[in-house]
């Protein structure tokens, strides 16, 4: 696998008039081709390589029973063991730090508060070693590679996060999806498990392009600005769908690949943190609990997604524009769902 991030991944400005009005016209003629032709399809994919760090937008991604291939092989694990979150006032530097993958072993690392670039081979890291550290959503300390002292030294000086290490996964590594108990729902396999990177809950996770829209119209009635979807962290966003109708989903088909559609995605402070200048604020979690807030106190934004067992062919990959195919639905997500926005 050899991924690499856009031009413009070692900066991150604030968008300008001229790049606004550039994504304005692609999402408006995503739209009309979609009213057109009334085809579900993949908008955008991303990786986050190193947990709770900036997204890695792709064209094509290779899903694998525990999520996309190079998405959360990594995460920042403080002096103490504890998995670094910009959900931390002193930790929100996370966001600003971009990861290229090259090849099978080698990530390359950029922040626009270091002046150099990172280059580090996971496999020949000088000084690695395991070490058992907390991972969030884990009931128990997980063993991941700690890669050593040199990149963590870089990472010191990208985060600003004292004795922070950088520690991943290995090729014995195995983790089980965990389910959050205030949903309730219970994961739609045969022995009732599944495997998951360093990802919190599943191993994938699903938002709609027209739930963004309707959250932004929301947010500007209310006289708040408008935000984009790196706030809500998505390996897959899709075009299509009505506005939340994807709570309504069952089963999915992806081009050749199947999903279980899972439990519904509660959203945390991450989503108030503007992802370019690192201002927190109440939205949108405010504006969400007005119309999204179940009775469990959930504020859910996407979906979660489980593959169907045998359902990733051999070679199987998922491509920007691909169909998705509604298989079967939740009768009784989709019945709240029409008494709620249909």
């Amino acid at each position: 696998m050899a991924i690499k991030a856009g031009a413009s991944s070692p900066v991150i400005p604030a968008l300008t008039a001229a790049a606004i009005v550039t994504l304005t016209s692609y999402y408006i003629y995503k739209r009309i081709k979609r009213s057109v032709t009334g085809a579900i399809t993949v908008s955008e994919l991303a990786i986050y390589p190193i947990k709770s760090c900036r997204e890695l937008t792709i064209d094509t991604a290779t899903p694998t029973p525990r999520g996309f291939e190079g998405d959360r092989i990594a995460q920042l694990t403080d002096a103490s063991g504890r998995c670094c979150t910009p959900r931390d006032t002193d930790k929100t530097r996370l966001f600003h730090i971009a990861v290229e993958i090259w090849g099978d072993d080698v990530l390359l690392f950029k922040s626009p508060h270091v002046d150099e670039s990172y280059e580090l081979n996971v496999r020949t890291a000088k000084g690695a070693t395991p070490r058992r550290v907390e991972v969030p959503e884990s009931p128990d300390k997980i063993t991941l590679q700690d890669y050593g002292d040199d990149v963590a030294e870089w990472f010191v000086k990208a985060t600003s996060i004292p004795g922070c290490r950088l520690t991943g996964i290995g090729s014995d590594f195995v983790r089980s999806s965990r389910i959050n108990a205030a949903q309730g729902e219970a994961i739609p396999t045969e022995d009732g498990t599944a495997p998951v990177s360093l990802a919190d809950e599943a191993p994938y996770l699903l938002t709609n392009l027209a739930s963004l829209a309707d959250l932004n119209n929301r947010l500007l009635a209310r006289g708040k600005p408008s935000i984009d979807m790196r706030r809500f962290r998505p390996n897959i966003v899709v075009g299509g769908l009505k506005a939340w109708e994807e709570d309504s989903l069952k089963r999915i088909r992806i081009k050749n690949v199947e999903f279980w559609v899972w439990q519904r995605c509660g959203r945390c402070a991450m989503t108030t943190i503007d992802r370019d200048t690192l201002d927190r604020g109440p939205e949108p979690l405010a504006t969400l609990s007005t119309f999204r807030e179940r009775a469990n106190g959930m504020r859910n934004f996407g979906v979660h997604l489980i593959p169907v067992e045998g359902g990733i062919p051999d070679g199987a990959t998922i491509t920007v524009d691909d169909e998705v195919e509604i298989l079967e639905y939740d009768e009784d997500r989709r019945k709240e769902w029409a008494e709620l926005f249909g």
